[in-house]
């Protein structure tokens, strides 16, 4: 049998407590400085996938409007937050297309029309963290005459919940018309809206992250989303500042 010198075997050893230790302090501060720029890129892809979206919701009631010759309404709701109880604040969390059509109620000289909806494809609800401010200087477009709102309830009536699902919620409102042109809802008199085309420069809506507070243009995160709608073509663009 042949012997090697000590300095010559192959020794294996286990990693000791202290190493162990410093490799997990390591990664711990690894972690914990990867974690804050981690969280604001999910946080930026979950505001701009809602960003398009509703980009693209604007563009199919455009489109609707115009391939099937009658005025389509898009709503955006407005209620507090479910998942806290006890909440109070009231923001734009949701939204749904709808196609305007006039009903004709009794007959004869008794005969009453009034505008009617019916919804088109399902709500969309925003991505959680995810918001419309309902400022009136970031989102002037959804705010109706003197920064009202709309009681959200069916056209069949009733006392349960409205188009959003949510009890005592209430929307805003842009209609999309036939010609292309695109008008705000400001109120309703009569059983028809009344509508008005608004100016470019006042005719947007900003989407934010929930911050738990009203936002307003004092504490706007630095990254948003906004969607401007031309009110006499009815085209979209956005702006986005960035991180």
């Amino acid at each position: 049998m042949i012997h090697f010198p000590h300095s010559e075997r192959q020794i294996r050893k286990a990693f000791t407590l202290v190493e162990m230790l410093v490799v997990v302090a390591i990664v711990a501060m690894i972690l914990a400085s990867a974690t804050p720029a981690l969280m604001r890129t999910m946080q930026s892809t979950r505001l701009a996938t809602t960003g398009d979206s509703i980009m693209g919701a604007v563009a199919e009631a455009k489109q609707l409007a115009y391939a099937q010759n009658v005025p389509v309404e898009l709503r955006f709701f407005k209620y507090a937050d479910q998942d806290f109880t006890g909440s109070t604040l009231q923001l734009f969390r949701s939204y749904q297309v709808f196609k305007i059509v006039t009903v004709t109620q009794g007959a004869g000289a008794s005969a009453v029309s009034k505008e009617s909806v019916v919804p088109v494809g399902n709500l969309t609800k925003l991505s959680d963290g995810i918001i419309i401010a309902a400022d009136t200087a970031l989102s002037p477009m959804l705010n109706g005459q003197n920064g009202t709102s709309l009681d959200d309830t069916k056209s069949s009536g009733g006392n349960g919940p409205g188009y959003s699902g949510v009890s005592g919620a209430k929307y805003n409102a842009i209609r999309f018309m036939p010609d292309g042109s695109c008008r705000r809802v400001n109120a309703q008199t009569g059983g028809y809206s009344q509508l008005d085309y608004g100016t470019l420069p006042t005719s947007f809506f900003t989407i934010t992250y929930d911050n738990g507070q009203p936002v307003t243009v004092g504490n706007l995160p630095k990254n948003f989303y906004t969607i401007q709608v031309d009110p006499f073509t009815g085209k979209a663009r956005n702006y986005r500042p960035g991180l």
